[in-house]
């Protein structure tokens, strides 16, 4: 009796028996085994072409997380036959071996690809900490047992932890990124642990009856990835203090910029057209400087062609062109969401989020909330309630303080509205 109600339970959460097809549900991810290849005993390689190959391979993974198209990746900490993972944010074979393409590794066959099609919840993840730090986690892949024999209804992305009850209080606490895998795989799906106490993890996994019944195996390693892959409830905005208002909603005082440019109704801050083509860039800002804050304002953007804003902060007008602003900008616009842009002084990205999780929080042609905290070189960015930059400023000749602006891109029919802007100035 027993036995047929572990395996009732598991049924109801997987289907993976022997000759059963996959139900019709979507997988929103591709979990990467990278194994050793091949070639990995076979060729003997001068050390200085070997660092060459591993730091194309580096480069490779920063190349397909600024295209929104890697998670995460790293190597496992032990040294077995599964040297490395890689989440990717695409479900289609065909795209996951493109994105291999340029990777020396792979394509000497150091390294051979294994893809399984995955289905997480994306929100679980964090906004990664940059500049990058490695952290280490723990992974756990679950195997098909000796007695494994169930099929059953679609999977669910919290499949592993029915089939694990004593993990629901890790799990709720968001330190466990779990799913199942989408295909007939002798691995059933993974299991990512905050933790790195793998004893008591296996201790609490092992009580289970899907392990006792030895309907799944267990296979532990040590992960080396992104340091802030898990959501905690830090990552909420902060319960907001006392509050300045920075805009009246009427009218420019406390704020300058081209008033053929930026015109208020309604309440808003809006610049550009939708009728006409924006020339260049610009900005209306501040009058008064700000160091460390809380900004808090409404954003919404809407046109045609390269539609794009920002809201700058810690930064001053340029002279030459003078409608220009460097330092810091919270981004705004597709591919450009809830980035830490440097504007006009470095001119890169410094920090991005997951671009599948913006792309489940954006509300486009609508008002979106944005949170600027900074905080000495603490600096963090919130869209829509969700952590998308945690930063640390590692250079101690940028400038610590400055105005805030506003900016509507060149490029397009575009008009960049801003409303409901509040400050509270930190010590």
């Amino acid at each position: 009796m027993r036995s047929s109600l572990i395996a009732l339970s598991l049924a109801l959460v997987l289907s993976c028996g022997a000759g059963e097809k996959r139900r019709s549900v979507t997988p929103n991810a591709s979990w990467v085994f990278l194994n050793a290849g091949s070639a990995r005993s076979k060729k003997e390689m001068p050390e200085e072409a070997v660092k060459k190959m591993q730091s194309a391979h580096v480069s490779n993974f920063e190349v397909l997380f600024d295209q929104g198209k890697l998670f995460t990746a790293g190597p496992l900490g032990d040294d077995g036959a599964i040297r490395g993972i890689a989440i990717l944010n695409t479900v289609s074979a065909e795209e996951v071996k493109g994105c291999f393409k340029t990777d020396p590794l792979v394509q000497n066959e150091m390294l051979e690809v294994e893809q399984h099609p995955w289905l997480v919840d994306v929100s679980r993840f964090g906004a990664p900490k940059s500049p990058f730090q490695m952290a280490e986690y723990t992974l756990c892949i679950v195997k098909k047992g000796k007695n494994w024999n169930l099929s059953g209804p679609e999977p669910t992305a919290d499949a592993m932890v029915v089939m694990f009850p004593a993990l629901e209080k890790t799990f709720h606490s968001g330190e466990l990124i779990s799913g199942p895998f989408l295909d007939l795989s002798e691995k059933l799906g993974v299991l990512l642990f905050a933790s790195t106490d793998r004893d008591q993890i296996r201790s609490e996994m092992e009580r289970s009856p899907s392990f006792k019944n030895r309907m799944v195996e267990l296979e532990f390693h040590p992960q080396l990835l992104a340091a802030g892959l898990f959501r905690s409830p830090n990552d909420s905005p902060p319960e907001p203090g006392k509050r300045t208002q920075l805009f009246d909603g009427k009218t420019f005082t406390g704020w300058e910029g081209d008033n053929q440019t930026w015109r208020i109704e309604k309440g808003a801050f809006i610049g550009g057209s939708l009728t006409e083509f924006v020339p260049h860039n610009d900005f209306i800002c501040t009058t008064q400087r700000f160091k460390n804050f809380d900004l808090r304002l409404k954003v919404k953007l809407a046109g045609t062609g390269f539609v794009n804003g920002g809201v700058q902060f810690r930064s001053l007008r340029l002279k030459n062109p003078e409608f220009e602003m460097t330092g810091y900008q919270a981004d705004m616009g597709g591919g450009w969401w809830g980035c830490l842009y440097d504007e006009s002084r470095r001119n890169k990205v410094l920090a991005r989020p997951y671009a599948a999780i913006i792309k489940r929080i954006i509300k486009a042609d609508d008002w979106n909330d944005y949170v600027i905290r900074c905080e000495g070189t603490h600096i963090r960015l919130w869209l829509n309630g969700v952590l998308t930059v945690d930063y640390i400023e590692p250079d101690p000749a940028i400038a610590a303080s400055g105005f805030i602006g506003l900016q509507v891109h060149g490029g397009g029919k575009t008009e960049a509205s801003y409303k409901e802007i509040s400050i509270q100035e930190l010590p």
